[in-house]
Parts: C-alpha cells; sequence; structure tokens
C-alpha cells in the first residue's frame, strides 16, 4: 500500500469538511460489504458521454484516528471499474476517487446504494464562469441585539451553473483577472467574513470589491452562505453590489424604521420575518453586469424598552430577587418616614407648649408675679428643653 501525496490529502480533507459529514465515518455503516470490499461499477463523462478518456479510479482509506491517507488500489480504465476481495478494518474509512483534467472527484463508500451498480459521473474543464446564473441574492441585516452594538450581516446566494461542464479557474494562469473568477460584493470595512458552501473544496479570497470562491462548480444548482459584521457603532452602510452574473431575483432586508435611500430600481415593501418586520428592497431580472447602489443612513437600534424586556428576560431570577428586595426596603423607609413623623409631631406638641410655657413665664415676671432668680432658673430649664427637641 502506498501512501498518498499531501495534495490528495488536502483534497480529502476539505471534501469532508464542505460535505458537512463527520470527519471519520465508521466502518459500521458497511454493513452491505459484509466485512469485505467488492465494487462494480463505471465512470461517466457527464459532458460528453462518447467522448472517451482514461481515467485513474484509486481506492483509498483513512483510519479514524488519523489524517493519513493510504491507496489500497487503483485502476485504470476509460469506463467499467472493479475492486473484489478487500478486507474491510472497522477502524478505517473508505472511498473512490478520481481526478480528471485537474477536478477531484470522491465518494464514499457507505453512500454507495448498490456496490455492484456504482455510476460516478466526471466533468470536463471550462476556466471561465459564462454559464454561472444567480437564482436567489438575498443580503439580511438582523434586528440589532439589545445586548450589542455589532451590525452582523448574513448572505445568502443560490446560482446554477447551466452548462454541461466543472467551472474551475486556473489560479496558476498569471493573467487570470476577477473577471474569471466567482466573485460576491462586501461594503468597505467588512470585518470577521465567514463564507460555507456545498461546493467541492477551495478557498476563499479577498478582493478589493469582496470575496471570490477558487471552488470548482460543477453543472448544476447550488448554494452559499455567508456572514461578515462591521466595526462597532456603525449606523450607515454604503452597498456598492456588482451583479457580474445577474440575479433572476435580488432582495435585501433591514430592520423596520431603517433610513434607507430609495433606490431607482428596487422596489420597497414591508414584510415579516420570525415575529419581526423588515424593509424590503427588491428587484427581478438584473443584468449580467448591472450594479446596484444602496445607502443605508441609520440602522434602526433598539428601544429602550426593547434593551429592559431583554435585560428583564436575560435576568429574570436576578430581578424578581432584586424586586422583592427593593419592595422590602422602600416598606421599611415607609415604615421609618412614618414613625419620624410620629416621633415629630410629638416633638412639635412639646416644644409648642414649653414655648408658652416661656411666654406665661415672662408675662408673670413682667408683672412681678414671681421672683427673678425663680424666674431665670425656670426660663432656663424650658430653654434647654426646647433645644433637646432640635
Amino acid at each position: 500500500m502506498k501512501k498518498a501525496n499531501s495534495l490528495i490529502i488536502l483534497l480529502l480533507s476539505l471534501t469532508i469538511f464542505i460535505n458537512n459529514s463527520s470527519t471519520y465515518i465508521i466502518a459500521d455503516h458497511l454493513d452491505i460489504y459484509d466485512g469485505e470490499i467488492n465494487l462494480r461499477g463505471t465512470i461517466i463523462n457527464g459532458t460528453d458521454p462518447d467522448i472517451i478518456y482514461e481515467y485513474e479510479i484509486i481506492l483509498m482509506s483513512t483510519q479514524n484516528s488519523s489524517t493519513e491517507l493510504i491507496e489500497i488500489d487503483s485502476k485504470i480504465t476509460s469506463s467499467d471499474f472493479e475492486f473484489s476481495k478487500i478486507n474491510i478494518d472497522e477502524s478505517f474509512t473508505y472511498f473512490l476517487m478520481i481526478t480528471h483534467q485537474e477536478i477531484p472527484t470522491i465518494v464514499f463508500l457507505e453512500e454507495i446504494d448498490d456496490q455492484y451498480k456504482v455510476d460516478i459521473v466526471v466533468y470536463d474543464r471550462v476556466l471561465t464562469p459564462k454559464d454561472i446564473s444567480i437564482i436567489d441574492y438575498s443580503i439580511m441585516i438582523p434586528h440589532l441585539s439589545p445586548e450589542s452594538d455589532v451590525v452582523s450581516i448574513l448572505g445568502l446566494i443560490s446560482f446554477e451553473n447551466i452548462g454541461n461542464k466543472t467551472f474551475y479557474a486556473d489560479l496558476s494562469d498569471p493573467n487570470l483577472s476577477g473577471l474569471n473568477l466567482l466573485r460576491f460584493s462586501l461594503p468597505e470595512n467588512f470585518e470577521n467574513l465567514s463564507v460555507d458552501s456545498d461546493l467541492p473544496p477551495g478557498n476563499v479570497m479577498q478582493i478589493p470589491t469582496g470575496f471570490a470562491l477558487s471552488n470548482p462548480v460543477p453543472p448544476g444548482q447550488h448554494q452559499i452562505l455567508y456572514s461578515y459584521s462591521m466595526p462597532r457603532n456603525t449606523s450607515s452602510i454604503n452597498y456598492t453590489i456588482r451583479l457580474p452574473f445577474g440575479a433572476k431575483k435580488f432582495k435585501l432586508l433591514a430592520p423596520e424604521k431603517t433610513d434607507i435611500n430609495k433606490n431607482e430600481i428596487l422596489t420597497n415593501e414591508l414584510t415579516e420575518v420570525d415575529e419581526k418586520i423588515y424593509e424590503v428592497l427588491s428587484g427581478n431580472n438584473l443584468k449580467n453586469g448591472d450594479v446596484i447602489n444602496i445607502q443605508i443612513n441609520k440602522i434602526a437600534t433598539p428601544s429602550f424598552y426593547d434593551k429592559f424586556l431583554s435585560f428583564v428576560n436575560k435576568n429574570s431570577l436576578s430581578v424578581v430577587i432584586g424586586t422583592s428586595s427593593a419592595t422590602i426596603l422602600l416598606i421599611l423607609i415607609f415604615l421609618s418616614i412614618y414613625r419620624n413623623a410620629e416621633v415629630n409631631n410629638k416633638d412639635k406638641g412639646e416644644e409648642d407648649e414649653l414655648i408658652e410655657k416661656i411666654l406665661k413665664l415672662d408675662k408673670r415676671f413682667k408683672n412681678k408675679q414671681i421672683e427673678e432668680e425663680e424666674y431665670i432658673i425656670l426660663r432656663n430649664s424650658y430653654k434647654k428643653r426646647i433645644k433637646g427637641k432640635i
């Protein structure tokens, strides 16, 4: 058995990731093989079945706890192939691989329904994206989270290769330009770009107007899902959306009450998504090379009530405890004020009574009804009692 080269390792690892399957496929899924690999099948050229090519088809495996690929057997054929009497090790994953015009096609054995009738379709290569057509180009600015001031943006692009060849740009060509790449627009200053798709493995490349993909694009429909964010506290976005492949449908969704400049080729309406209202700019049958300019002047932000409600929902237990404590505290404060008021009223009554006694004492002294010494002692006593109340 031979060890596969590093290029094949890269291709397989990326394919497993893009297919969104488990990195390690347990051999228990190969029950139909009854412990032994026996395969018969045909390689079909989907571009032109009448053209005869020589293909190399390789049966390979990888141990479930390792990234090392092992070549078990290979065949050179123009059509039919067969592998027989190969023992299955439960700790390995098995797959077939054909590389035609530098484009890999990989089939895992656990995906095969009939081991004696395996049809593998390959396509010729085309270097330009002339047959790429956008079905639906959607951009969504979700409602901002009350806990965050970061604008996150989602994009979903459904497109189709309407030809009969796999588009695969030649990245080794020194004259390669952006016109020969699968490319999409992003606003300036974007951050944290993440791209996923159902395409065979490839790379994401940042270009001045957005991003491009180097992935092969076989005939048929495909999807690209991407997301990115804008710098903190971004409130406005200037979109220049280039459509080199046109778009049968285009739409941009932004939170209700977002201030958006009207665009002459797009219509504006409101729609509900997940119980939230969005402004929608949409257009149909946009031509190859069209450019859409959208100026978002101010993105709608959560109100104070929304932020408060979010805080309550997120901290409901703390709020309940805090509210109960606050209620108890208010009651205690009220009782304290009430008691102080009662004491003050009582003190006020005693103070008035003492003042009245002083006035009467002064009158008696003036009328010589009391001796001076007694007058001074009593008056000072009343005054001290009044000061004690203050």
